[in-house]
């Protein structure tokens, strides 16, 4: 079975919690840095990084997320603060491809 956890923040970390994804939610950016350090360490499949907080990171992490290469794959998400946002074809496109199921956001 697939492992998927996402990194995000108040409306986006709820919406994604509702979906049955494992949730670390984090503050700002510099906590969201520190947990997607310890989240690709672990054997997971996909990590979902909110856009907004991605915005934030550091050069050293966004680099460090340039040069990642196979697992977990990263994917980021949109914020939820748009209502114009697909976020549910967004992650459909991604996630589907790669780990043969569709996550439906409602």
């Amino acid at each position: 079975m697939s492992k998927i956890c996402a990194v995000a923040s108040g409306a986006a970390a709820m919406n994604l919690a509702l979906t049955g994804i494992r949730v670390q939610e984090v503050a700002d950016a510099k906590e969201a840095e520190t947990v997607l350090d310890g989240l690709m360490q672990d054997k997971l499949d996909v990590v979902i990084i909110e856009e907004k907080l991605r915005h934030g990171f550091s050069e050293r992490a966004l680099d460090k997320l340039k040069r990642h290469k196979g697992a977990p794959l990263l994917v980021n998400c949109p914020s939820f603060d748009d209502e114009t946002t697909d976020v549910d074809a967004y992650l459909s496109s991604v996630i589907k491809p790669a780990v043969g199921f569709e996550i439906r956001l409602v």
